[in-house]
């Protein structure tokens, strides 16, 4: 049987996420979507199914979004691979994207058969762990689970900051935490030290060449904006331009 080439489908999506180009990204993964039903490849399928779960996630297409999570969810049944790490990963991007479309309640089973298959498998110290928590306090915090949320976001910030290549993990997680602490109490002192020191990981140009840097800016700007810190939104976004512009 055929396969497609993952790496090769891989770079090319990458190569449109570089440039910001979501429409190219789109017709990117059609074309190999297609290629792989035409080949029989049910698992380069899962592949592609996965990165749309996560493009249309961010791109907020809840039609598209969500057939590409019912797809992969089916594809991991029927090729009988449900306990792997690398389903895991699938169950936990179709978890957070369910959560995005407003079926966190839903999504729980999904982040927790993820997780236990990660426990089975995983030292607690790896960064998938810190994946998990965090998308997972998110949707705790959608179900006003608020002690609960802010006890992943520290589990998640505690996993990223020991292992290294992992700091702008670690300032996402403390955007998000920000953003419970207000949920929680809008006058809430521990906002702004949380976002000063996400801003300061952000700011330090160790870090300026990470490959997500463009990204992670331009994800965390409005929550900056948000909170107030109006200067530093506009910096990031000015830099992930240059950035993405330069690619």
């Amino acid at each position: 049987m055929a396969k497609i080439s993952i790496k090769t489908f891989i770079n090319e999506l990458d190569s449109c996420f570089a440039k910001e180009n979501l429409a190219e990204a789109e017709l990117c993964l059609l074309k190999w979507r297609e290629l792989a039903r035409n080949a029989g490849d049910k698992q380069g399928d899962l592949t592609v199914q996965n990165e749309m779960t996560g493009f249309y996630r961010q791109t907020k297409n809840e039609k598209h979004g969500m057939e590409a999570v019912n797809n992969a969810l089916a594809l991991i049944d029927i090729l009988g691979i449900s306990e792997k790490v690398s389903s895991a990963t699938i169950y936990l991007n179709a978890a957070t994207t369910m959560k995005a479309f407003g079926q966190s309640e839903e999504a729980m089973k999904i982040y927790e058969k993820a997780h236990g298959i990660y426990r089975l498998n995983l030292d607690e110290s790896d960064p998938l762990f810190a994946g998990f928590y965090n998308n997972y306090a998110l949707a705790l915090q959608d179900l006003k689970r608020y002690s609960e949320a802010e006890e992943y976001f520290l589990k998640a910030i505690k996993t990223t900051e020991k292992n290294s290549k992992n700091e702008l993990e670690t300032a996402v997680s403390l955007v998000n935490l920000a953003h419970l602490y207000y949920d929680m109490n809008n006058e809430d002192d521990r906002v702004n030290s949380v976002m000063e020191k996400a801003l300061g990981i952000l700011e330090n140009p160790d870090f300026f060449g990470y490959q997500k840097y463009a990204f992670t800016c331009r994800k965390c700007a409005p929550s900056f904006g948000y909170f107030g810190f109006f200067l530093a939104e506009k910096t990031l976004n000015e830099r992930a331009d240059r950035i993405y512009a330069g690619s």
